[in-house]
């Protein structure tokens, strides 16, 4: 029987996210497939700057970027190809890329699957099936059962064969059925929005043009969505009708018949993938039990019309990781996973709202209903959203440390600097392992105590002094830095692992209070300072300070 610190269960995005980023922080890690291959289709198209940040830090964004297709708007239109909703995707996003990709989901899972091959610390159980769990005091261990696929199953089937494993914790990525979910005898909320679409993905045979290219087709005769899937796909989506059934529109002269009203032909593209999918918006009532943790589908699934459903998965990754990695190297308490559920479930459930509202524009089939919309949408009306999600509570600066509340919680800025001769994004040289302590005035340690220096030594920090002028750790080569300090107000401010803001100063000598805040926020195994320093991972260095 083996020991693991983590075993994850399912290896889609965010199972293989999880393993990557275990990988990364050097935990002895398994994952756990029934399936022996990865799956070789796309299930969701868009990722947006934030999730390209965390393939940067797993080594995967280029070859994600190489086919992937910057888009510059997102559109809604009604049955006449009129407006009526815009979403802008062509701006540049803080995390130091464009806004939004659409992308074709194998190419980076095939990346992270190459890294996951030769990485030390993690093994990979690939036709294995998760068959039963038993929680102890210091672990879980699980249950499992080789699967062989039989004629006429299109799922693997378990067999006979039998082993176990022990892992210090156990998180569950198998996705919206989750088997772990149900083992847990964990309910889910339903939002009520159960709607049923056929999902067509093909391989562009030539290069051609559309006069609807990205976005949402609002007819009540039949609602469209059309979207590029990388530069060598496409993706169509249209709604069932009352009255039609899976079986109708799977149906592969349907597929041709609907395409051809896009003016789309066997010329243009070879179809990969007709299938119907129902899309839903159901929230887990709770994300764990003891040492058990549900991520991505298994804890939340939401419509795609936001395109933020595995984006939401991979979040939840990175969230857990680095905690994960705190608590295994002895730095911090286990009680520091109960932040997890009340960062990660407010932040989704916002986004599962959101993507509710935007879907209800769509999925109007009556007639008189869409005539209204249109009128209302014509009139300057626009659908009730919820702010733009942010981190709400958590592992935040308290107010009374003088952080600007509007910041904590926010994505922090990633640009491109100088550093040894070489330019390029700040993450390459400070990897996202770390908390990191910027100011664009001094290096951030000066004004520190000693003690504070070793406790965060421990816990894992890279102290950097951006700036244009002589003597900066490292070079603003577009002063963004600069304007974005400047424009917030701020003097200095911490970066979690996970790229959100614990808090800024509006002075650096400010920073010694935030400090505090955060060591007592970590919930630190006593005294920390006799834990060796974090290893250092990437090309960054502990600044001189």
């Amino acid at each position: 029987m083996k020991d693991y610190d983590l075993a994850i269960v399912g290896r889609g995005p965010v199972g293989l996210a999880m393993a990557a980023l275990a990988a990364q922080l050097k935990l002895k890690a398994v994952i756990i497939e029934k399936h022996r291959d990865l799956y070789a289709l796309p299930r969701a198209g868009h990722v947006d700057h934030e999730i390209v940040r965390l393939f940067q830090s797993l080594g995967v964004a280029e070859a994600m970027l190489s086919d992937s297709y910057p888009t510059t708007e997102y559109v809604w239109v009604n049955a006449e190809r009129k407006l009526l909703l815009e979403f802008d995707w062509g701006a540049k996003g803080i995390s130091g890329y464009n806004s939004d990709y659409m992308q074709f989901q194998p190419v980076f899972e095939t990346a992270l699957g190459e890294k996951l091959s030769v990485a030390e610390t993690v093994d990979q159980l690939l036709g294995w099936e998760a068959q039963s769990l038993t929680e102890h005091s210091d672990g879980v261990t699980l249950r499992l059962a080789r699967t062989q696929m039989v004629p006429g199953q299109t799922r693997p089937v378990a067999t006979d064969e039998i082993q176990t494993i022990n892992a210090r914790y156990i998180v569950a990525a198998d996705g919206a059925n989750s088997g772990i979910r149900r083992m847990l005898g964990i309910e889910r909320d339903d939002f009520g929005f159960n709607e049923k679409w056929l999902v067509v993905d093909a391989r562009k045979k030539r290069d051609f043009s559309l006069d609807f290219d990205c976005g949402q087709i609002c007819d009540p005769q039949r609602p469209v969505t059309v979207l590029p899937l990388g530069k060598r796909h496409r993706r169509w989506e249209w709604a069932l009708l009352p009255g039609e059934t899976s079986a109708d529109l799977e149906n592969p002269e349907m597929a041709w018949q609907l395409l051809a009203e896009q003016n789309v032909f066997p010329e243009d593209v070879e179809i990969i993938r007709q299938l119907v999918y129902t899309f839903e918006a159901r929230h887990a009532r709770q994300w764990s039990k003891g040492r058990i943790f549900l991520a991505g589908d298994a804890a939340h699934t939401t419509p795609p019309f936001m395109g933020q459903g595995m984006c939401s998965g991979l979040r939840d990754a990175k969230n857990l990781a680095w905690k994960l990695d705190l608590i295994i190297r002895g730095v911090s308490e286990p009680s520091l996973l109960d932040t997890y559920e009340r960062e990660r479930s407010p932040h989704t459930r916002d986004w599962t709202l959101i993507s509710l509202e935007a879907g209800k524009v769509p999925c109007t089939l009556d007639q008189e209903e869409a005539r209204l919309r249109d009128e209302r949408f014509r009139s300057g009306w626009m659908p009730p959203m919820p702010d733009f999600p942010k981190l709400v509570e958590g592992i935040l600066a308290s107010p009374e440390t003088g952080s600007p509340t509007y910041i904590s919680g926010t994505l922090s800025l990633q640009a491109p600097v100088e550093h040894n001769g070489q330019v390029a994004l700040f993450d390459d040289f400070f990897p996202s392992t770390r908390f990191v302590m910027i100011s664009t005035v001094a290096n951030p340690a000066s004004v520190l105590t000693q003690s504070q220096i070793e406790s965060l030594e421990a816990i894992g920090v890279w102290f950097v002094h951006v700036g244009t002028a002589p003597g900066a750790d490292v070079r603003d080569v577009d002063d963004a830095y600069g304007a974005y300090f400047r424009d917030n107000h701020i003097e200095v401010l911490i970066q979690r692992p996970d790229f959100y803001v614990f808090g800024a100063g509006e002075t650096l000598a400010g920073l010694g209070a935030l400090v505090d805040d955060l060591l007592n926020q970590l919930h630190l195994t006593t005294d920390v300072r006799h834990l060796p320093r974090a290893e250092a991972r990437g090309k960054g260095h502990v600044n001189a300070y």
